[in-house]
């Protein structure tokens, strides 16, 4: 029955571009508000699961209407939207279990949606991989850097994934929009081997490990992380942070690895405390949780 009272919304929002909330939109917005807030914060693992996938009808149906690409969802305080120069991303985390994690998104533009489809676990390679957005490497996007590379435009995509109740991973996606296809994952990040297509840091969930854009110094700029014997919570040894930072240099439509930046003025971007099994007064996005 849900399904086909989606399916009338839709029909109904194609028939006319939205310039305001209609009620069919504001019925949407609450249902992705409900299902997002079930889906984050609910104790059983098959009522977030369901609650997602509810969740995913409800925005596959907002998104899918004419003009909604004007409709804000900046008031649901569980997806994190990143915007574009004429397009925006949302996603989302899913807690499927304690030892996985999944995630869920769109790429909106004012005419038309693209889902992406978190597909891990990949075996190997990601650092060097191109992905689709069916194919995609899943998390919760958090800060969005355009660039230039020979007169074409990229964006990369910072993020976040949480690998499990020991692990997380911060990752630096590359957007690339130029081609009839959408890639995720082009290898600009050089001198430190071979060219990567993305940057990907895990770290123990005990670490607070960031990775955000510096403008002054026009890099992309990380922890370091070292892997220590026995500090895990059953004794196994984890990655975490030694303090010192490493950068990727914007040069020439290139992302140039420095191995050591000093005097780096971190703000705190979302998603720097990711302690995922712990009840606190903040959201995923690391925002007051709303009473």
């Amino acid at each position: 029955m849900k399904h086909r009272v989606f399916g009338l919304i839709v029909a109904l929002g194609l028939t006319c571009t939205l310039k305001a909330q209609t009620p069919e939109i504001k019925l949407l917005l609450d249902e992705i508000a409900y299902n997002a807030d079930i889906m984050s914060n609910a104790n059983l693992d098959r009522h977030r699961v369901r609650a997602n996938e509810d969740m995913v009808i409800a925005m596959d149906s907002l998104l899918a209407m004419n003009g909604s690409y004007e409709v804000s969802l900046d008031s649901i305080p569980w997806l994190s939207i990143v915007h574009g120069a004429d397009f925006r991303l949302v996603t989302w985390q899913l807690k499927v279990s304690p030892e996985e994690f999944k995630y869920g998104g769109f790429i909106q533009w004012s005419d038309r949606i693209v889902r992406l489809k978190d597909t891990r676990p990949f075996l190997n390679g990601s650092s060097f991989s191109t992905y689709t957005p069916a194919s995609w490497y899943g998390c919760i996007y958090y800060q969005i850097i355009p660039f230039e590379q020979d007169g074409k435009d990229y964006y990369v995509l910072l993020g976040f994934n949480g690998e499990n109740s020991s692990l997380n991973t911060k990752v630096a996606d590359v957007l690339d929009l130029n081609g009839q296809d959408i890639r995720l994952g082009v290898p600009v990040f050089t001198g430190k081997d071979e060219a990567r297509t993305r940057l990907m840091v895990t770290y123990g969930d005990i670490s607070n490990t960031r990775m955000t854009y510096d403008a002054k110094l026009g890099a992309i700029v990380h922890d370091h992380v070292e892997t220590l014997p026995g500090i895990g919570p059953n004794g196994e040894d984890l990655p975490v942070s030694d303090g010192s930072m490493e950068a990727w240099v914007l040069k020439k439509g290139s992302w140039e690895y420095q191995e050591e930046v000093y005097d780096v003025k971190l703000t705190e971007p979302p998603m720097t405390d990711e302690r995922k099994n712990r009840v606190e007064d903040k959201d995923i996005l690391g925002r007051p949780k709303k009473e």
